[in-house]
């Protein structure tokens, strides 16, 4: 079974500007979609596309959390969530289509208590069957201990079950150092956290070997449009997508953690594990909404996908 801990559930609005977008200038917004992000739940919504049911858990509060849990209703998507005080967060998405470029503006949420968490604990061990995969990451919120994730990761390892920790900065630094089954950061996350440029495959290299040596099983950085990097069991991974005309790039790191958990469940080899990740990745940018995945999108980019032993 496969879960998604979302500590800090956001309403993410994305807002299509007429003309191009300037800095310091009044913008008409031409277009506008309303749906609940963050990590976990992008990578639920991804999985939905391919008809499968991955409960949301997180902290939801407000009018806003309200909302969320209405869409959640609408869309098909299951939750279990701990309802705290203060309002979830909204998050915009300002995208150019002239010129391509998509600005995102991120809100940090509501404080949370030591109760809540206890509350979200509670909540995961009732979702914790055989094997069970959890999906978790995202930035944690205002009155969250910086080790969390760590804490979150020991108590599902124990129960038997494998995390994919998709987080960044100390949060990240914090969480390996309970050794979670697979990290997924991006390009820009692991620069700034290791201080090196992934501009060349040496140093590809060593970032993955950072996560390797912290005890993690399965390291994964994603590149962007350029893909995604991995190591797993001594052998370094290069998996390169078709390049596609992107909508709206949000959520597709998500929804990559999703194509992994979803080949890990149904017990595929690791490169096929990897091109299904990179598949669901790059479906989703072919729609607007962050891990609306269409199933016909996966079945057309899996075979296009590149799959290297390097």
């Amino acid at each position: 079974m496969i879960i998604t801990v979302t500590p800090n559930i956001s309403l993410d609005k994305t807002l299509i500007i007429d003309g191009t977008f300037e800095v310091g200038k009044t913008h008409r917004v031409r277009e506008i979609t309303y749906v609940p992000g963050g990590k976990g739940v992008n990578a639920s919504r991804a999985l939905l596309g391919l008809s499968y049911k991955a409960p949301v858990l997180g902290f939801i509060g407000g009018n806003t959390g309200k909302h969320i849990l209405n869409i959640f209703d609408h869309e098909g998507i299951v939750y279990d969530v701990v309802e705290i005080k203060g309002e979830s967060r909204t998050c915009y998405n300002i995208v150019d289509t002239i010129n391509n470029t998509q600005t995102e503006v991120l809100e940090n949420g509501p404080e949370v208590t030591l109760d809540d968490i206890e509350l979200l604990k509670s909540k995961i061990l009732d979702h914790l069957s055989e094997d069970p995969i959890v999906c978790m990451g995202g930035r944690l919120l205002p009155g969250a201990p910086t080790d969390l994730y760590a804490g979150l990761v020991d108590l599902i390892q124990s129960k038997g079950g494998r995390v994919i920790l998709d987080t960044s900065g100390d949060f990240l630094k914090e969480g390996i150092k309970a050794k979670p089954f697979a990290v997924k950061p991006n390009r820009a996350e692991v620069e700034k956290m290791l201080g090196i440029e992934l501009n060349t495959l040496e140093n590809i290299k060593n970032a993955l070997n950072y996560f390797s040596s912290a005890g993690v099983k399965l390291s994964v950085i994603s590149m962007g449009k350029d893909g995604l990097y991995a190591y797993y069991e001594g052998k370094y991974y290069k998996v390169t997508p078709p390049i596609l005309k992107a909508l709206n790039a949000v959520g597709s790191g998500d929804s990559t953690v999703a194509g992994i958990a979803l080949g890990l469940e149904q017990r595929l080899d690791m490169a096929e594990i990897l091109r299904l990740g990179a598949s669901m990745g790059a479906a989703n940018v072919l729609t607007i909404k962050p891990g609306q995945i269409r199933k016909s999108d996966v079945e057309d980019i899996l075979p296009k996908v590149g799959v290297e032993i390097i």
